[in-house]
């Protein structure tokens, strides 16, 4: 849960959303605090806690700090909040013989004994057995009041089964070890974690806790104010504070005075965000790898630049977190591979693939040509008949038709002839070109490969 070591020139190497300022900021912020702290970072889902969460901890390190990751989809939500906690200290310390070391693990048997089971599976996962070793034996000899426990619960009354009658016994030893030991526990886990370091300090980078099934997260946070506050040790928690403070209202109900549950917790509360332009420009980097490999026409109103373009001002308009924009790309993605033999609009499948989602923010002014559906190419054909017999008026009708192709989609006009399906001949004005060879195919053919992805593409939950 410590992460991979990498060179303070790479930590944000993939950085698209502009977080390493905001990283350098939160760094200073850390290194400033001379108390014990908890800092909540809140960002919604897909805006990039993970990454920045990864990348932040790395820069920490390069500075000097002492930091734990601790990646809560990771662990065992079966076991308790407390013991995953410790767990990832425990995985943490330095994989030495020295003394504060050794006290360090012999401290954790104490609470270890306890819920066995969740502790070793969460300190095995990076393959730990040393740990594992040391916290073997049973040390039930921490728990003296167990007997006398035991024999209370008997008094009870032949209706207590014995399973009920440990497992209240265990809970109230359990509860008397984090009081009476926890502080101690703690302390040696810290000094054993700043032993050859210039800090007195650990930061704690819990992760995903909004990831994790709704009962263990916010047991994770009621059962871990015993290890919250405690003198040596930031706790950053990067969370989706809206998705919590829903949870907390379904499960507690409304608070008086508007009071946030998250308040409970956290010291600072800080905003993971990026300015518009920034993600702008993250999307239009994105965009622009979009694997294009015959355009539909020559005229750079085709280009996968102008797809890029179309497909960053669509993210920010419609709000769109990074994940959600990446999942909409891929789809366009795996449109042009799937379809690379065909002359493909990438910026049309930009256009219908966003609008799919938002078809209440993006319209037909985002890309004019879009206009050009069979239905329209009926109704102008249609129109044309119906004013002909009116006005008699033929090179009006041509004027007011060319007008209106020129203005919406000059670019459609000057395509390779193949672009057009002209069952009747090559005898038509420029408009009819349009209206009648291509707009019965133009948009078909891009939705049927849209949707030909579309329909062997696992759907993901929306954000």
């Amino acid at each position: 849960m410590t992460g991979v070591d990498r060179s303070p020139e790479d930590v944000w190497a993939n950085d698209r959303l502009g977080y390493g300022e905001i990283g350098k900021a939160f760094t200073n912020l850390v290194q400033s605090l001379d108390s014990e702290k908890v800092i909540s970072i809140e960002a919604g889902f897909g805006r990039g806690k993970t990454f920045f969460r990864r990348a932040w901890a790395q820069q920490l390190r390069n500075a000097g700090e002492v930091v734990v990751e601790v990646d809560l989809q990771q662990s065992d939500h079966s076991g308790d909040p407390v013991i995953t906690l410790l767990g990832a200290l425990v995985e943490a310390l330095p994989k030495s013989k020295n003394s504060k070391s050794q006290k360090a693990l012999e401290s954790a048997k104490k609470v270890g004994a306890l819920s066995m089971r969740a502790l070793t599976r969460a300190i095995l996962k990076e393959g730990a057995e040393e740990v594992f070793e040391a916290l073997s034996d049973a040390a039930i000899d921490q728990l003296e009041d167990f007997n006398a426990l035991d024999d209370i619960i008997k008094g009870v009354g032949g209706e207590m089964s014995k399973v009920a009658g440990q497992l209240i016994t265990s809970q109230m030893a359990a509860e008397r070890v984090r009081k009476t030991e926890l502080p101690d526990q703690l302390e040696a886990l810290r000094t054993a974690l700043i032993d050859g370091v210039n800090s007195e300090r650990v930061v704690v980078i819990i992760d995903e806790l909004d990831r994790c099934h709704p009962e263990y997260a916010i047991s994770f946070l009621e059962a871990t104010k015993l290890i919250f506050g405690r003198s040596g040790f930031v706790f950053c928690l990067m969370v989706n504070a809206a998705y919590l403070e829903n949870l907390a209202k379904h499960r507690f109900g409304v608070v008086q005075n508007d009071e946030k549950y998250l308040d409970k917790f956290v010291d600072i509360r800080l905003k993971l965000d990026t300015q518009p332009e920034t993600f702008k420009t993250a999307v239009y980097e994105l965009a622009c790898d979009l694997p294009l490999k015959i355009p539909y026409g020559d005229n750079d109103a085709f280009s996968v630049e102008r797809a890029a373009e179309l497909a960053s001002t669509l993210a920010v308009e419609c709000g769109f977190s990074m994940r959600k924009t990446e999942r909409i790309l891929l789809k366009i993605e795996l449109a042009l591979r799937c379809y690379a033999d065909r002359r493909l609009d990438a910026p049309l499948l930009v256009f219908m693939a966003f609008q799919d989602e938002r078809p209440d923010i993006v319209k037909e002014s985002y890309l004019p040509r879009s206009f050009l559906t069979p239905e329209e190419g009926k109704k102008r054909l249609a129109s044309a008949n119906n004013d002909f017999a009116r006005f008699q008026d033929e090179s009006k009708l041509d004027h007011e038709r060319n007008k209106l192709v020129l203005e919406k989609a000059p670019e459609l006009l000057d395509l390779p002839k193949d672009r057009y399906i002209n069952p009747k001949g090559n005898n038509y004005k420029p408009w009819a070109w349009a209206f009648i060879a291509l707009a019965p195919h133009y948009i078909p053919s891009h939705r049927k490969a849209l949707d030909g992805v579309a329909a062997v593409l696992v759907s993901q939950v929306t954000d």
